[in-house]
């Protein structure tokens, strides 16, 4: 299921008319992104002038650091997810199922972030 969601807002941000309404450089190829309105924000993979979908809309909370990008996203009407990117393994030809870890509820990643040092999540301004 996860694998056809990444695809299809693969192919919104590619097919979306006109520039993006949110385009914001988070760290190395890793851009918040949504391209006609702010409810598509995502954390996507830049390259050669398209992003790729890593973690999806709608994206409300985003950390980072050398090793990993955090989000928590408003997946569903009443569901919040939350996300983690392993950086040393994620590329442009690299299945998001490979490097995106999530989504997690609450407690589980409060978890994960103790175990594995995860950024602080801040909110999108």
């Amino acid at each position: 299921m996860f694998r056809r969601l990444w695809l299809l807002m693969g192919a919104v941000v590619l097919c979306g008319c006109g520039g993006p309404v949110y385009d914001e450089t988070l760290s190395g190829p890793y851009k918040l992104w949504a391209t006609d309105i702010d409810e598509q924000m995502h954390v996507c993979y830049a390259f050669d002038g398209g992003c790729i979908g890593r973690i999806p809309a709608t994206v409300f909370q985003v950390g980072f650091d050398e090793r990993y990008v955090v989000a928590a996203s408003q997946v569903t009407s009443n569901s919040v997810g939350y996300f983690y990117i392993i950086r040393d393994i994620d590329g442009v030809s690299v299945d998001p199922s490979v490097s995106v870890h999530g989504p997690f509820d609450a407690t589980a990643f409060a978890e994960e972030r103790s175990r594995m040092g995860l950024p602080e999540l801040k909110p999108i301004k």
